[in-house]
């Protein structure tokens, strides 16, 4: 049987069928067919993924469990369920001793698998292989011990990795320790992990982590309305060069919209125009649109439709303390071409009131906007780097 056929069958509307091609999976002699699913994960729907899960473990009989054993050699987040949930089908304390002594011999795809394990078999046997894993580069490793921490209600690790964001110097370090604090899912935690996270520069991945993990109501519970707009400025940033545009729904978007506009502040009126102008392209066009499954091409429309409805005149504003606020400004003034917000900007840029980056994106639209002009050709004397001197200084014409 071919491997297009093999999946063919295994997602099957004959449920039969489709059980009978577990059972070859189950029956193999090797990790081949496990493998075969595994690496055509992204092209089966999600509802699919969670019948052949949910089949496959109740197909699986204590005589096959040395077979999951040998699968558990591939890891996939999507089929993780198949060998921690045919573990716990069986779970006793032989088998809890087996999979012990495989979280301390077995490769870092098995003891992902392992932590999983123990994150629904709290024994405390565990714990010391949890903590030493911890912290591994692993990502679905790190992750399932911090959860599986988090159910003994063991904050060791979390404590070292909260003080790693408050003060490693490191990025890739704190970004370590910020996926390792949203996988713990402890929700007040989410207080202190916004309260850094937008000054990081992998924010776009923080926020994916968070976004993965929380629903709307649970964050819009526990965040400040504030917070609430700058995940989504983060969020309506990264679509879709960042973020696949396949979360649109499970992350519910469409929520964060009517948050954002019943609040009627000049920051939300101003995301809201960002994310009606970019669901406009996106909805229809096969550029964005032509992998998407369908629930989501669905979704997409109607967020447009939905952003369509409201009434967003284009007179924006924004807090002048809020550099991050200025900076939507800034992109609606430029997505819009809206000239009329030339002058307020070289004001801002004249008076130096924000930092580099936003001057010189600042400058960019305004040469865009074929307003260069009206800035101050002396502000390159306010920087003191030799890089920005030498950009700003060529956008201006000196």
């Amino acid at each position: 049987m071919s491997d297009k056929n093999f999946i063919k069958n295994l997602t099957s509307k004959d449920i039969e069928l489709s059980k009978n091609t577990i059972n070859q999976i189950i029956n193999s002699k090797d990790n081949s067919l496990f493998k075969l699913l595994c690496d055509n994960s992204e092209y089966i729907f999600p509802f699919l993924k969670n019948r052949i899960c949910t089949d496959f473990v109740k197909l699986i009989k204590k005589e096959n469990l040395d077979n999951i054993f040998e699968f558990s050699k591939i890891y996939c987040c999507d089929f993780e369920d198949i060998i921690v949930n045919s573990w716990l089908k069986f779970a006793d304390m032989d088998l809890t001793d087996r999979i012990l002594e495989l979280f301390d011999n077995g490769t870092k795809e098995q003891k992902a698998y392992c932590a999983k394990y123990f994150s629904n078999v709290l024994d405390t046997v565990s714990l010391d292989e949890l903590k030493k894993y911890a912290k591994s580069e692993f990502l679905p490793l790190k992750t399932n011990c911090a959860f599986a921490l988090s159910k003994f209600k063991d904050g060791t690790i979390l404590d070292e990795m909260k003080e790693i964001v408050s003060n490693s110097k490191d990025d890739f370090e704190i970004l370590g320790a910020f996926e390792f604090i949203i996988a713990y899912q402890d929700i007040n935690e989410i207080k202190f992990v916004l309260e850094h996270a937008f000054k990081n520069p992998f924010c776009p991945n923080i926020i994916s982590n968070l976004l993965d993990l929380y629903d709307f109501e649970s964050l819009k519970n526990i965040l400040s309305d504030n917070q609430i707009e700058r995940i989504f400025d983060v969020t309506i940033d990264s679509y879709p060069e960042t973020y696949d545009l396949n979360t649109v729904k499970y992350w519910q978007i469409q929520e964060y919209i009517k948050f954002l506009y019943n609040k009627k502040t000049s920051y939300s009126k101003n995301l809201l125009l960002l994310a009606k102008n970019k669901f406009a392209e996106f909805n229809g066009n096969d550029i964005y649109c032509f992998d998407l499954d369908k629930a989501s091409k669905e979704e997409i429309k109607n967020i447009n439709e939905l952003l369509n409805s409201f009434e967003l005149d284009l007179n924006i504003d924004f807090d002048i303390n809020k550099p991050f606020e200025f900076n939507a400004f800034l992109n609606v003034t430029r997505e819009y071409r809206l000239i009329q917000n030339t002058q307020k900007i070289a004001d801002m840029v004249n008076q130096n009131k924000f930092n580099q980056e936003l001057s010189i994106k600042s400058i960019e639209i305004l040469k865009d906007l074929n307003s260069v002009e009206l800035v101050d050709k002396k502000i390159v004397n306010n920087f003191y780097d030799i890089n920005t001197k030498a950009i700003i200084g060529n956008l201006v014409g000196l």
